[in-house]
């Protein structure tokens, strides 16, 4: 019964690691924005099947530098809120993450 048990116990422990998590978004990380204006600056981010003009400044875990000097093009799946709109570029603010 105990040997029972435990094979119970470890299939729910593999079923919640292997959850797939789901993704607002998809899009491509295309490289450092080097303009110099008041709403510019950040990482330019595109969006699939989304138009638009979008920034990020951060990714949760990973610091201002290694974001900034990462290989690009790097697709990433993300959830995600407008954090300000400033001169039609959308500044996001990126919570859940995954590069590929």
């Amino acid at each position: 019964m105990k040997k029972f048990a435990w094979g119970i116990l470890l299939l729910f422990a593999i079923a919640a690691c292997s959850k797939q998590d789901s993704y607002e978004a998809e899009g491509t990380l295309t490289g450092v924005d080097p303009t110099l204006c008041g709403c510019c600056g950040g990482v330019v981010l595109v969006i699939d099947n989304q138009p638009g003009n979008y920034r990020i400044d951060s990714l949760p875990f990973m610091s201002r530098q290694n974001l900034y000097t990462t290989t690009f093009p790097r697709r990433i799946k993300f959830n995600y809120t407008i954090k300000n709109n400033c001169g039609g570029i959308n500044q996001l603010e990126i919570g859940t993450f995954i590069m590929h």
